[in-house]
């Protein structure tokens, strides 16, 4: 226990935690303190404390001279071999050491990783172990704070180690973890007595272990290094001694020894500090000598305890620190560019070349850049978008106006700092002369600016360079401009419509543009944007869908682009159901099978509206709950809103409106309501919610002020976000018809113009609400029966629901009791509670009696775990429903235990069938 004295409580806290990480809670702790004071050695003890627990141990060291993107990832998975990366496809980028196919995008190689260490624990508690974090890649920092994220139900313990002080670096990332943090302090004199006692054969006199703890400050490593020099030179700790220990304590930090070393010994020290860990050829060559005399003055360093015994390291980064400090600062950059030099004329990889070049101040020289430039390309395949962002912007020193190289570097930038990117694009759009040259260029800036919320001043950009090619490339342009132009247009579109102030004035841009034949990617993205504003303006319908549906008839419109969701969102409001759900199950294929987070959360959202608008209520739920899921364990999920307004639209709809107002409210997005999407949806969402819970006024204000929105910005369709339909039975209820009428009758001129059955029948559906006596009676009728064969089973559920009622206040309840079991049945089959507790009541009014199978047993379901069961009676083995649903294996068997359960299973057997079973009637 001497090498621990002082060390009693920390040790029992980390056992405690590593107990309950084995119990399935997922835990962190970071050990702190300055360099020497034990950080390393105690978590060495703690290691070896989880010997019985027979928990899988992988460990890490982040060395000083700095290592490329997810180094530290793959030195602790390293132990399992090739197996790892085979077994998680995803995270391949960041495990492999030679360059591999490229990643999706950060979040998949995240979510690779993080599925890989989450399986490991299927076999008993995981621990990973990083020391020294404070030197850690910033990759592999993220990834464990992604990690952390998510360990709730793990069992899993990660301990973290960093050094504290003076110039020490503290990574941002580091902060983000939110790990407990232990400080470690100096050990107290007692704690320095029994180190003594326990290292020498006889006992310390106090005066003796009271001068080694001044001495030493209570550091362990000085304190150890004392002890070892006083027990070699044979001093026993007794008070006659005590000025040999002053003597020995001011060359502990081995300063002193390496003043004394030979002129040649010392370059070789030096050389070995500044390449960390490579072999003795390449030291030597550092060094200015040959193998033999460098392998010499090896054995010497090794015979002073300064480096380890089995590699080419330093004993402690204290002694590594030691050689380096008292190098000028001119002949220690001589010496990292020799270095480097070397690492490239010997082939290594670039990242390997580049964290050196990254140490080196001034300018970097040409072969400097080109290294930089690869090694950014090689993180950026790894999805480690920071770590190449780094390496540009040190290839950009060379030369500030290098257009290539600044655009590259936004491009990066735009994952992980989008205002930093806008800055760069700025700056590079001024250095190019030409209009050509600009429109790649204001793309990128306005794809970055969707995320930055700098759309407005993207608007202006977008614009002022549209202008200035128009005039370069004339009236009959060459196909290369036209496409130039064909990409400039569409991305002032989408810039334009992205807030409510700028949708007009794009409107009136494109007033009279014609639809290009869309023959070409770049038409047929133009073709798409123009189908949304237009959507957006409110029709016709007809022409839009036949635009849309162009867009998606060649498959190299990239999938997850603004393409394709916006060909989605004509089409569905156009009632073209079918063709919207196949675009966007080949869109969520596409992005699950490459990890890509944003267009999952953005596709499952869209699809979400998609089966809410045709009344497949759960399936609806399970695709909000996962898109849901997906942005909130995220740092940048505070500024989504989609997720949260089509969750609460589709809890509303499957009777849960206090949940579904709990959703609403947490937005947190700011200037929400400036936004042309997500603000009219959220609108919605919160007043259906607010009506469910009984607040009808609430209600009427949301939908009162999504009127004035949409006014606001020009929107005209009446399916985008139709407040006039829910306010017109809210005031009708509440006696307010005069207000209903006037919202009623705005409507129908905009369902006449968009012209869809949906849209016709919703605002029939609305006058008859409205109209009294046999007239209302029969245009309620008649609504129901032209939406019986339409796509639209909630709105044809809600006109035979209502018809019903009217029936029965007639005095005809056998036609009460046909329609609302009509009506019953569409609600049965959507899982839409809260329609069928009203059309039940109803029934049970007009004298007739439910039928045996009304509840479903699949309706039990929570969304999670019908996604799941959806993916397992595909075909789907457990290890790809996990991958493809970002969850881990343990979470998907939990899910399929509950479904098997629910439905009266044993297995996957009959999976398929009970979820699909409709209710048997009496």
């Amino acid at each position: 226990m001497g090498e621990l004295a002082g060390r009693d409580w920390e040790l029992s806290l980390l056992v405690e935690r590593a107990r309950k990480a084995a119990a399935g809670d997922g835990q962190a702790v970071l050990l702190r303190g300055p360099a020497g004071i034990g950080k390393t050695r105690l978590l060495a003890a703690v290691l070896d404390e989880l010997d019985h627990v027979a928990a899988t141990v992988l460990t890490a060291r982040c060395p000083e001279s700095g290592s490329p993107a997810y180094q530290a990832v793959r030195e602790l998975f390293a132990p399992l071999g090739p197996a790892a990366a085979a077994s998680a496809p995803l995270a391949r980028p960041a495990l492999a050491t030679e360059r591999t196919e490229p990643a999706g995008d950060t979040y998949a190689v995240m979510h690779g990783l993080y599925w890989l260490a989450a399986d490991r624990t299927a076999d008993g508690p995981l621990v990973l172990a990083v020391d020294d974090v404070q030197w850690c890649d910033e990759a592999s920092l993220r990834w464990l704070g992604f990690l952390l994220r998510r360990a709730e139900n793990l069992p899993l313990l990660v301990i973290l180690t960093q050094r504290t002080g003076h110039g020490t670096p503290n990574p941002a990332p580091l902060g983000e973890l939110g790990c407990p943090a232990v400080d470690l302090g100096p050990l107290p004199a007692d704690a320095v007595a029994d180190v003594l006692r326990a290292r020498f054969a006889t006992p310390p006199e106090p005066a003796f272990a009271a001068r080694c703890a001044e001495v030493t400050g209570g550091n362990p490593f000085l304190l150890d290094r004392v002890v070892t020099r006083l027990r070699a030179d044979g001093v026993p700790p007794d008070d006659t001694h005590l000025a040999t220990l002053e003597e020995h304590g001011h060359e502990v930090v081995a300063r002193t020894l390496l003043t004394r070393l030979p002129p040649a010994t010392l370059a070789v020290a030096r050389a070995i500090a500044v390449l960390d860990g490579e072999d003795l050829e390449l030291v030597a060559a550092l060094a200015g000598t040959q193998p033999g005399p460098a392998a010499a003055a090896v054995r010497a360093l090794r015979a002073d305890e300064l480096l380890r015994p089995d590699d080419l390291r330093y004993t402690h980064d204290l002694i590594r620190t030691a050689v380096l400090d008292p190098v000028p600062a001119a002949e220690l950059a001589a010496l990292r560019t020799r270095a480097a030099t070397l690492l490239d004329v010997r082939g290594r990889a670039p990242e390997d070349v580049a964290v050196l070049l990254l140490l080196l101040p001034g300018p970097p020289e040409t072969w400097m850049v080109t290294v930089l430039r690869e090694a950014a390309a090689v993180a950026e395949e790894r999805g480690a978008p920071a770590a190449a962002a780094r390496y540009l912007d040190r290839a950009l020193a060379a030369d500030e106006t290098q257009v290539a190289i600044r655009a590259d570097l936004a491009r990066v930038l735009a994952q992980v700092d989008p205002p930093a990117a806008l800055a760069h694009l700025e700056r590079t759009l001024g250095l190019v002369g030409g209009a050509r040259e600009q429109v790649p260029l204001a793309v990128q800036y306005a794809m970055t600016s969707m995320s930055a919320q700098n759309s407005l001043k993207s608007f202006e950009l977008v614009g002022a360079v549209l202008d200035a090619l128009e005039r370069e490339i004339g009236p009959d342009p060459a196909p290369a401009d036209r496409a130039r132009r064909a990409l400039a247009q569409s991305a002032l579109i989408m810039s334009g419509i992205d807030e409510k102030s700028t949708v007009g004035p794009v409107a009136e841009r494109f007033r009279d543009l014609t639809p290009p034949p869309g023959e070409t990617p770049e038409e047929r993205q133009l073709l798409a944007m123009l189908a949304t504003l237009r959507t957006l303006r409110g029709g016709p319908a007809a022409g839009l869908a036949a635009e849309a549906r162009q867009v998606l008839s060649v498959g190299d419109v990239a999938p997850g682009g603004w393409s394709v969701l916006g060909a989605v969102l004509t089409l569905h409001l156009a009632d073209e159901t079918t063709t919207s759900l196949a675009a966007l199950d080949g869109l969520l294929t596409h992005a699950q099978r490459s990890g890509e987070a944003w267009t999952c959360a953005v596709g499952a959202s869209m699809r979400t509206l998609v089966r809410l608008g045709t009344g497949d209520v759960g399936d609806a739920l399970a695709d909000a709950e996962f898109a849901h899921r997906i942005v909130t364990q995220e740092s940048w999920g505070e500024n989504v809103a989609m997720t949260q307004a089509v969750l609460a639209s589709a809890l509303v709809r499957h009777g849960d409106p206090a949940r579904a107002l709990e959703i609403a409210r947490s937005v947190t997005r700011p200037r929400i309501d400036r936004f042309t999407l997500e603000y009219h949806w959220l609108l919605m969402a919160r007043a259906q919610a607010l009506a469910g819970t009984g607040d009808a006024e609430g209600a009427l204000a949301d939908l009162f002020a999504c009127r004035d929105s949409l006014a606001e910005a020009g929107i005209g369709n009446p399916l985008f976000a139709p407040w006039w339909s829910d306010a017109t039975r809210l005031l009708h209820d509440l006696g307010r018809d005069g207000e209903a009428w006037a919202a009623v009758e705005e409507a129908e001129e905009q369902a006449a113009a968009w012209g869809t059955p949906r849209a016709l029948g919703l605002a029939r559906l609305a006058r008859a609400v409205l109209t009294p006596g046999d007239a209302g009676l029969d245009l309620l009728a008649e609504t129901a029966d032209q939406l019986a064969d339409t796509p639209a089973r909630p709105v044809y559920a809600e006109a035979e629901y209502l018809l019903g009622r009217r029936l029965l206040e007639r005095g005809d309840p056998k036609g009460a009791r046909d329609r609302l079991r009509r009506a019953i049945d569409v609600a049965v089959r959507s899982q839409d509670r809260p329609r069928l507790d009203l059309a039940v009541t109803a029934l049970a009014d007009a004298g007739g009696r439910m039928r045996r199978g009304t509840d479903s047993p699949a309706d039990t379901l929570s969304g999670s775990e019908r996604r799941v069961a959806e993916k397992a009676a595909a075909g789907a083995t457990n290890r790809e429903i996990a991958e493809s649903l970002f969850l881990t294996v343990r979470t998907v068997e939990l899910h399929l235990t509950n479904v098997y359960r629910k439905l009266g299973l044993k297995g996957r057997a009959g999976l398929a069938g009970a979820l699909h079973r409709p209710p048997s009637p009496r």
